[in-house]
This record gives structure tokens, C-alpha cells and sequence, in this order.
């Protein structure tokens, strides 16, 4: 029987070992995708909706796209945002963790999805680039498109959030002094 707490100690003494520890982590540790997205909404309460190219199960739904190693979730909803529709958003909360499982049409891994509350900073309409074909700014409660279990719990989420911020700002003394959320 080894003991933990003498190999532990050879572990962090000897450096060969710690290089052949970080190998065989890197070989036989599972490896996750991670998919980030963000509930944007307006200052009217809409949320925005795009039409992804490369989304086969569900085309319409929430901007985002996949972690890149080393970056944060955040940065990537606010890098996406910023590549392919040109703005500028605010990320406040995570609204909801899932693991995504593919569906017969999907084009995607088994992968955990991460779902941010964000407010639009940039006013305006979107554009477009290559990976989006088209998007809209759509009240939450009228969304006609097919969209993901995933992402509609986001937005139903995202807008319970900005229904509290509205109900807080609405709350505050005229004075301008208020608790900020």
C-alpha cells in the first residue's frame, strides 16, 4: 500500500515526477467542451435573437460560442458578441449551467452550456458577419423560433433578472442614492 502523504511529498520534491504526474493527467483526464451564450436584452426589455450557420438543430437562439482554452466564459460571450454582430455588451450573472447533449440533427459534442445575463451597451442594430445570418430583438414571452430547452430556461431567467433591475431603479430616491445591482 503506498502511502498519500509520503508520495505527495516525493511528488512536489522531485521534479521528474511532478512532469510525469502533469503527463499522464494531460493523456487520461477527461476533456470537456464548453459552450457559452448570452441573454442580451435591450432597454425595453427585448432579447436578442440570431440565426446561426453552423447550428443544425436549433438555428435561431442566443450569441455565444465555444470556450477557447484559457479564456473565460465571460470574455468569450463578450468576444462572440463583439465578432459577429458588432456590439458591445455587459455580462452581470450566470443564469444557468447544463450539460448539452446532442440531438439526431445537431452538428455539436456533448458539451456544458453556460448561459450569461447581459445588457446591450451599444446602441443600435446588429451586424451580421459570416456566421450570422440574420437576427432580431424579440419580447420574450412572443419568441415564435424553435429554440433550445437550454436557452429558453436562459431567457426566462435573463428576464426575470431585468424585471428586478427595472423594479430596483424605479425604486430609487429621486436624490440618485440606491443600492446598485
Amino acid at each position: 500500500m503506498v502511502d498519500g502523504r509520503r508520495l505527495s511529498v516525493w511528488i512536489r520534491r522531485y521534479p521528474p515526477l511532478r512532469w510525469g504526474l502533469k503527463a499522464a493527467v494531460r493523456l487520461f483526464a477527461p476533456r470537456h467542451h464548453v459552450g457559452a451564450v448570452a441573454a442580451v436584452f435591450d432597454d425595453a426589455g427585448k432579447v436578442l435573437l440570431v440565426e446561426h450557420v453552423f447550428r443544425t438543430d436549433h438555428p435561431w437562439g442566443l450569441p455565444g460560442g465555444w470556450v477557447d482554452p484559457r479564456e473565460a466564459p465571460i470574455g468569450t460571450v463578450q468576444r462572440e458578441i463583439q465578432e459577429e454582430l458588432q456590439m458591445q455588451i455587459d455580462v452581470r450573472a450566470l443564469l444557468c449551467v447544463e450539460r448539452i447533449a446532442p440531438t439526431v440533427m445537431a452538428n455539436h459534442p456533448s458539451h456544458l452550456g453556460l448561459a450569461y445575463y447581459a445588457r446591450l451597451l451599444s446602441a443600435g442594430q446588429a451586424t451580421p458577419s459570416g456566421e450570422i445570418l440574420s437576427s432580431k430583438w424579440v419580447e420574450p414571452g412572443e419568441i415564435e423560433e424553435d429554440l433550445s430547452p437550454f436557452q429558453r430556461q436562459a431567457i426566462v431567467a435573463g428576464r426575470a433578472l431585468f424585471d428586478r433591475e427595472r423594479a430596483a431603479s424605479e425604486e430609487r430616491p429621486a436624490s440618485g442614492r440606491g443600492v446598485r445591482l
